[in-house]
């Protein structure tokens, strides 16, 4: 009862752990959204203080530059997987997206209320990236998503992005947050009055890094074509040319690793192919079949990319893998397109969506992350993560938020030039926290695994103990001598009591063969042995 008791007990720890796991998750997931949106309640208010110089990066504190920063080798190497659109670029000039129109669709996503009378009327003052908490705002819409059942289809597409843009105009349901767009808009001017491209708190990110010495590669994502303009702006930013940050070298120039970005380098840019049950990766090329100058081509599989010079074609999750993962293991910039067709194919589900190879073990030397503002807290959507151990094993989004994954919230990203540094920090000691996490969930596997065995081998000892005791019948080997013979069903009265002998060879039965090395006669103790056969 004593080792039973134990391993219940360690079976209750382990019941415990697993409940524990799990409400951690679905409590870190509502308290990321609930950070973001204890932030965003927050935005109105910092945004009313002074707006920090964009001209002047950040600066390391007192404490900062008399700390030495870890050596490059003794942390792990970041790769960092960077979406583009409304991630690190705000604006398009192909398509005419403007600073303000951005500022207006983000607040339209982040601003709740309720129908009335067939118009949606603002019941939260303070812009939330989440539905504002409490049973009583569960019937609230945000105005984006109103806009969207209100005006569906394809047909209606340029109504929803009309009204989306005007929000905070006069007369639209967020005027009363055009001092707050106006704020946001003057965060994403240039000293000119121009307006930027890539955002000024990705910038201070490869600051940051450079300055901690850090070893990261640099991959953007994207589905679009808007790959050539952040590598122009990029290479600018690494040559000292930006305005915001004249005099900064990332070029390769000092002796550290280079991060300009040129598409037409067939080693540093690519594009995915997918087809059911086949994954492919062209460097050489970012065109891809059934977009832009192919728009009308006939052939839509791999054979598609055969026709471009000086491309390398990988084939297979296992070489796809193998080649990324040596690729992005250097300091460098690099460009992939994802394929578009294939994830609307599979319904624009994370079964289609973006590659992301991960990997979460000890000995692992690098930090895969992926920042993307399609995310959601509760579904990959746009990406697919794939565990490199186990490729065909699912994981959910909620631990990935925690160690791997960032959901970009852009009102956040264009406000806090800190932003990116900040989620990547908070990643870094996710991952921390996971590995410790699951170092002490398999010592308690492997005690209760122990324990099992101890029990089992106590169980079988105790088996082993209970065949080898032995009735000891020192009259045996007499019983011929006794003129007894086998039988059964014999009961205390065939013998008697006052004569102490066997009275018929019914009684003959208490010999027993397992004693038959004994020498000494049955007859003096005949009526013994029954009694304490009885006993037994």
């Amino acid at each position: 009862s004593g080792r039973n008791g134990f391993c219940r007990r360690w079976l209750m720890v382990v019941a415990a752990a697993l409940r524990r796991a799990r409400a951690g998750g679905r409590a870190a997931a509502r308290g990321a959204m609930g950070n973001q949106a204890c932030r965003c309640s927050c935005l109105d208010e910092s945004m009313e203080e002074e707006p920090p110089q964009l001209l002047e990066p950040m600066r390391m504190s007192s404490n900062e530059r008399a700390a030495p920063s870890k050596p490059r080798s003794a942390r792990r190497h970041l790769i960092l997987n960077m979406d583009i659109n409304k991630t690190v670029l705000m604006t398009d000039g192909s398509t005419g997206k403007t600073a303000e129109a951005v500022v207006n669709e983000e607040l339209a996503s982040a601003s709740w209320g309720v129908e009335v009378d067939g118009a949606w009327h603002m019941s939260s003052p303070v812009p939330t990236v989440v539905r504002p908490a409490g049973e009583t705002n569960r019937h609230l819409a945000n105005y984006a998503d109103w806009v969207t059942d209100r005006y569906p289809g394809d047909e209606h597409k340029k109504e929803r992005a009309r009204l989306k843009k005007m929000f905070t105009a006069p007369g639209q349901p967020g005027a009363s947050l055009a001092p707050l767009a106006e704020q946001l808009q003057q965060r994403l001017k240039l000293p000119d009055g121009s307006e930027v491209r890539l955002i000024p708190a990705f910038f201070e990110l490869l600051l940051y890094l450079k300055r901690k010495e850090r070893s990261f590669s640099l991959c953007f994502r994207t589905y679009g074509q808007d790959l050539a303009d952040v590598a122009k702006e990029l290479t600018q930013f690494c040559e000292g040319k930006h305005p915001l940050f004249p005099g900064i070298l990332m070029d390769g120039s000092d002796g550290e690793p280079d991060y300009r970005l040129d598409i037409a380098d067939a080693d540093r840019c690519g594009t995915f192919h997918r087809e059911e049950g086949d994954l492919s990766l062209i460097m050489g090329t970012v065109e891809q079949p059934g977009e832009g100058a192919f728009k009308n081509a006939k052939d839509r599989s791999v054979g598609f990319f055969k026709q471009f010079p000086g491309v390398t074609i990988y084939r297979g999750f296992a070489n796809v893998s193998g080649f990324l993962s040596n690729r992005c293991s250097e300091c460098g910039s690099f460009g992939l397109r994802d394929h578009y067709a294939f994830w609307k194919k599979k319904g624009q589900t994370s079964d289609g969506g973006k590659v992301f190879m991960f990997d979460l073990s000890r000995g692992s030397r690098q930090h895969a992350l992926f920042f993307d503002d399609n995310l959601k807290y509760d579904d990959a959507n746009i990406v697919q993560p794939i565990f490199l151990p186990q490729p065909d094993l699912r994981h959910g989004i909620v631990s990935l938020l925690q160690s791997h994954m960032c959901k970009v919230e852009p009102l956040f990203a264009i406000s806090d030039r800190a932003y990116f540094v900040k989620e990547i920090d908070r990643l870094e000691k996710g991952y921390e926290r996971r590995l410790r996490n699951r170092e002490r969930f398999a010592k308690i596997l492997l005690a209760v695994k122990a324990a099992g065995r101890w029990r089992r081998a106590s169980t079988a000892e105790k088996a082993k103990a209970v065949d080898s005791v032995t009735t000891t019948e020192p009259w045996t080997p007499n019983k011929k001598r006794c003129g007894m013979t086998p039988s059964s069903n014999h009961t205390e009265s065939d013998v008697s009591p006052t004569s102490g002998s066997c009275l018929s060879s019914a009684t003959s039965s208490c010999c027993s063969d397992r004693a038959e090395d004994s020498e000494l006669d049955c007859a003096p103790t005949c009526s013994f042995v029954h009694r304490s056969r009885a006993v037994v």
